[in-house]
């Protein structure tokens, strides 16, 4: 498994872990923990990783193992797992480019083993399941979908601060993906239309350098805020808590753990309506979807922050069904009960 702090693969993680403790199963968490040396270092680190684990006792005494996407792809073939895959990497590739672009071509080829060993495995939506079944042959009756969810925190959401200003949050890992580009091409007319528009961008990665001088080549630096990694659970509420909404336009999603997050945190959420996001965000009741275009989505921007009833409603509706559906200790349950029965 990797535990990298800030991945969504690394939050599922740990939920898991989590959950599988509360339940009462003697759980060990079996990582490569390394610093982050970059994308390319970091795939092979966890390479390299899998073939180390090889000879793990629970690998030949029928120990219950969950491995994460590629995870697993070196086990020998009597070993008994489970796949919980969060990307299908065989889809993701063509989103990329380059030496990346190669390089998660390599993963997904190591995948397609892993899920084909596995016993079961688990995916966070119906889209996923479906890419899989396409892309690596795997038979539907060892798939399960099993959405993420959150944790119902203890205390509700800190209050929004007055600020005066109209704030715009998105929380992603900057590949080319996640279509972070498109919201700053967007957001010229964002601040067209409400001049004191801010928008804050949450996370790191392959294009942080690139969309920090687009911003710049745009002229947004008085309106666009790269915060980098914030690994801190209070300040992250704090983020969620102060905005007025959430936006991420990914091209490519196969379940959205931020849009999850920011419907936890009663806030609308605007997207682009593609893979997986419309399983979890309902058009025109927790948020806004629409195409690719940059003008759609600035339009839908700038609906939702000039009309606060409709900010609120949505976003009460989007918090009320994560109560409702994706918390945890629910959505978990098909792999808990997998175990159960072991």
């Amino acid at each position: 498994m990797d535990s990298g702090i800030g991945s969504g693969v690394a939050t599922v993680v740990r939920a898991i872990c989590k959950i599988l403790q509360d339940k009462g199963f003697d759980q060990e968490l079996v990582s490569n923990n390394h610093p982050s040396g970059g994308y390319l270092a970091t795939s092979l680190r966890r390479i390299i990783f899998n073939f180390e684990i090889n000879g793990m006792p629970g690998l030949r005494d029928g120990t219950p193992m969950a491995a994460f996407d590629f995870d697993g792809f070196a086990f020998p073939k009597k070993a008994r797992f489970v796949s919980v895959n969060q990307g299908v990497l065989g889809d993701i590739a063509q989103f990329e480019s380059g030496v990346v672009r190669q390089s998660v071509r390599i993963m997904a080829a190591l995948e397609a083993r892993a899920v084909t060993k596995a016993e079961k495995i688990f995916v966070p939506s119906r889209f996923s399941a479906g890419k899989i079944a396409e892309i690596y042959g795997i038979p539907a009756r060892k798939l399960v979908v099993m959405p993420n969810g959150v944790f119902l925190e203890p205390a509700p959401p800190p209050l929004k601060k007055n600020s005066g200003s109209a704030s715009v949050l998105c929380v992603a890992r900057l590949y080319k993906r996640k279509g972070v580009d498109t919201l700053l091409s967007a957001w010229r007319d964002v601040v067209s239309a409400k001049p004191d528009a801010v928008l804050k961008i949450v996370g790191g990665g392959l294009e942080y350098h690139q969309l920090r001088r687009m911003s710049r080549e745009f002229g947004l630096d008085s309106n666009v805020y790269f915060l980098g990694d914030v690994t801190s659970r209070e300040e992250m509420a704090q983020l969620y808590a102060e905005c007025d909404l959430f936006c991420l336009p990914s091209r490519h999603e196969t379940f959205g753990l931020a849009f999850l997050e920011a419907m936890s945190a009663g806030k609308p959420v605007v997207a682009l309506n593609t893979t997986a996001t419309p399983e979890l965000v309902r058009h025109g009741v927790d948020g806004i979807l629409v195409g690719p275009d940059g003008k759609q989505l600035a339009g839908a921007v700038i609906s939702l922050l000039k009309d606060d009833a409709l900010r609120e409603n949505m976003g009460k509706a989007g918090r009320e069904r994560v109560l409702r559906e994706f918390l945890w200790e629910k959505t978990s349950e098909p792999l808990v009960d997998y175990f159960s029965r072991w």
